[in-house]
């Protein structure tokens, strides 16, 4: 499970790069928590991030068309509780709640019928973004699910990523979309 102390350890331990992140599905989680812990990355792409895990706990699959609730109970998470038993544990994990502290830009996309992590997910941690004034864009992709199949969506998707970390690594500020998204 994430945690700062974690993240600190492996930073204190481990020589880490710190210009760009990038994560999808788990990783999209840990991508969007961990630009809430520190300052240090220059860009972030998350995508397919679950990033509210007390609302996720509280949802059902639509691709498995079951409540979520196991993957916090001995799964990908670990909580063993549920919310209403250790809402300090879900809070302190759940990207959202430290929304407020990101200093990264941060780009996300997400396959319109997503049906692995419901893509309100993603457009509410955006929302909370934009509300907060931080850099970021949210892309959807229709037609797509929690993976990219369509070449032209990866491709896209692939420049998109490219152009999004040569603005903020290598300060190419050529890319319209990036300007007139980040407003």
């Amino acid at each position: 499970m994430a945690s700062p102390k974690n993240f600190r350890t492996v930073l204190n331990k481990y020589l880490i790069y710190s210009d760009g992140l990038i994560g999808h599905s788990f990783g999209g989680y840990e991508t969007a928590f961990i630009i809430t812990q520190t300052p240090i990355f220059s860009a972030a792409v998350a995508s397919g991030a679950i990033t509210d895990l007390n609302s996720m706990y509280h949802s059902v699959s639509l691709q498995l068309g079951k409540p979520e609730m196991w993957r916090f109970q001995g799964e990908q998470w670990t909580m063993n509780k549920p919310p209403y038993e250790a809402a300090e544990k879900y809070n302190a994990n759940s990207p959202i709640m430290h929304i407020a502290n990101i200093t990264t830009p941060v780009l996300l996309w997400t396959g319109k019928d997503d049906k692995m992590v419901d893509t309100h997910q993603s457009m509410e941690y955006y929302l909370a973004l934009r509300r907060l004034g931080k850099k970021s864009i949210m892309l959807f992709y229709p037609e797509e699910g929690h993976t990219l199949v369509k070449p032209a969506n990866q491709n896209d998707v692939t420049q998109k990523m490219l152009q999004w970390f040569d603005y903020f690594l290598k300060e190419d500020r050529s890319e319209k979309w990036i300007i007139d998204g980040t407003k």
